[in-house]
């Protein structure tokens, strides 16, 4: 997409034109911006969404770290039983970025959402490689991952490979070694706390009221996509 046809799609302004300039740059390291297709693993037995590989790793988890307080962290021992386990298990998934990247020198955590649940990843600029979007092969050159990630921005969509482990503070995480660019999200996400608050907007844009309720770090009774699931097989059950 060329400024022009972007400039008639998006009225611009600083945090549009950030997000073009970013998926510019990811062009000329990547290629192809909006792959058609991303394979995940099944190591929980079908298709690894996100919702699937934290209920399944959860599992094991518990069996070694019991249920934590608020701030409390694992015993060392505990993390590690659990990490004997975890680390044995390569996922592929994918997800949207439900919060900006939080990078901390050449180490970085990110939770991707999948609508439903979400997950951290770990991302190491040492560790980490990407995949080249024309070749569907990985990119030999140092550092080229760990540039796309820092071209990333909240509501991108990106698919990680890599093994699972729990944290020091007992969150269980993917340590990413592949990571693919799946699609920008040329608007800036709504409000992750409150979502979208006006009635009015929440049905004209329905689209953005489903996203911003899978972002929200707390909800109070059914949030937007369970009120839109449960609508929808109300009606399909009423149409039979």
């Amino acid at each position: 997409m060329n400024i022009a046809e972007f400039d008639e799609i998006i009225e611009p302004n600083d945090q549009t034109e950030a997000r073009r300039e970013h998926l510019e740059k990811l062009r000329d390291i990547i290629g192809n911006v909006y792959p058609n297709k991303f394979e995940r693993s099944n190591v929980t037995g079908e298709e690894d969404t996100i919702t699937r590989v934290v209920a399944f790793a959860g599992l094991i988890k518990d069996k070694h770290i019991p249920h934590l307080a608020e701030n409390e962290k694992p015993l060392d021992e505990q993390r590690d039983a659990a990490n004997i386990e975890l680390n044995s298990l390569r996922v592929r998934v994918a997800g949207r970025l439900a919060v900006p990247p939080r990078v901390m020198g050449k180490a970085a955590f990110v939770h991707l959402s999948d609508g439903v649940e979400r997950l951290q990843i770990y991302v190491r600029r040492q560790d980490a490689k990407a995949i080249n979007n024309d070749t569907g092969k990985i990119i030999d050159e140092e550092g080229k991952a760990w540039e796309i990630f820092n071209l990333l921005d909240h509501g991108d969509f990106i698919g990680v490979e890599g093994y699972l482990f729990v944290t020091k503070t007992g969150e269980l995480s993917v340590h990413v070694e592949t990571i693919q660019f799946l699609a920008k999200s040329m608007l800036p996400m709504p409000d992750k706390m409150h979502g979208i608050a006006d009635p009015e907007l929440q049905r004209r844009f329905r689209y953005a009221d489903l996203i911003a309720s899978s972002l929200q770090v707390e909800h109070e009774g059914l949030t937007t996509r369970e009120v839109f699931e449960r609508r929808a097989k109300l009606i399909s059950g009423m149409r039979r």
